[in-house]
């Protein structure tokens, strides 16, 4: 129960640090290329991933192609249409539609794919943190609702899942997590580096472009996908992605703390019944 309890926890915290994404990007330069700078995030992140790999010197199997090509792809599409996403349809729902859709949509290709049955409590637990993630982003408005931003959102949540599926299937066959991590953001970089060449990157020579893109790139991508995959390793994919759901209570939280942004009780309840969801999925 102890191992377990430390792997759901080492989700959570990768969680909670994916949750201060929005306020990072909020604190950085305005007018900085969202696409740009998710590719940079990637670049970066990977680069950290790398060498915490070999710093360990973590052994295992390769990964296999087919497993990094899956991963690869699905961390490049996230980057596209998540930040599509909240540029059409505002961050509240862009983001939170993205994320709320995961855990839902990684149990399906978890099934298709390793055939990974969701539990009972899995199920129970993604309907209360799904209502909290409802009354977050009610809270925040659907003033930008758009169709297209919703459609990108749920594509995110969809690449998302491949990602997570693709990780997992990689670490049952013995890879190890740190190689499973860099070598999938490895190629998720490669493949987004023409949007960072032909993009505005100018504002990564600014002191705060600098700092923003550094946050970005070791906290809520390389720290909290080591977190992520090493609890990930001994946890259903589904659960991982359900668990996952403590950045959308992060960010709301962040958000009142620094960005000065106010919160109705709704938000708070939000926060409560999602903090709830997950800690009864803990006790799986």
């Amino acid at each position: 129960m102890r191992d377990r309890l430390k792997d759901y926890g080492a989700v959570i915290f990768a969680g909670i640090c994916f949750g201060t994404t929005g306020t990072a990007q909020a604190l950085g330069p305005s007018g900085s290329s969202p696409l740009v700078v998710g590719a940079s995030r990637l670049l970066l992140g990977s680069l950290f991933l790398w060498a915490f790999h070999h710093l360990i010197k973590a052994g295992g199997s390769k990964i296999k192609t087919a497993d990094l090509i899956l991963g690869g792809v699905g961390v490049a599409i996230y980057q596209i249409s998540f930040f599509s996403a909240v540029r059409s349809t505002g961050v509240a729902v862009g983001t939170l539609t993205a994320i709320g859709s995961a855990p839902a949509l990684t149990g399906i290709v978890g099934y298709l794919i390793n055939r990974e049955v969701p539990t009972r409590r899995w199920f129970s637990a993604t309907l209360i943190t799904t209502l909290g993630i409802i009354l977050l982003t009610g809270a925040k408005g659907f003033a930008h609702f758009n169709l297209t931003g919703v459609v990108l959102a749920l594509g995110a949540g969809a690449a998302y899942s491949l990602f997570a599926v693709a990780s997992k299937r990689a670490m049952n066959g013995g890879v190890s997590f740190t190689e499973a991590m860099y070598k999938i953001f490895g190629l998720g970089a490669f493949l987004l580096l023409p949007l960072f060449m032909i993009g505005k990157n100018h504002f990564l020579v600014t002191g705060s472009g600098f700092l923003m893109v550094l946050w970005l790139g070791v906290i809520p991508t390389a720290i909290a996908y080591i977190a992520y995959a090493y609890g990930l390793n001994q946890i259903r994919a589904a659960t991982a992605s359900t668990l996952i759901l403590a950045e959308p209570a992060t960010a709301t939280i962040l958000a009142a703390l620094v960005l000065g942004e106010s919160l109705n009780i709704y938000s708070w309840l939000g926060v409560a019944i999602v903090a709830f969801g997950l800690i009864y999925l803990s006790r799986e």
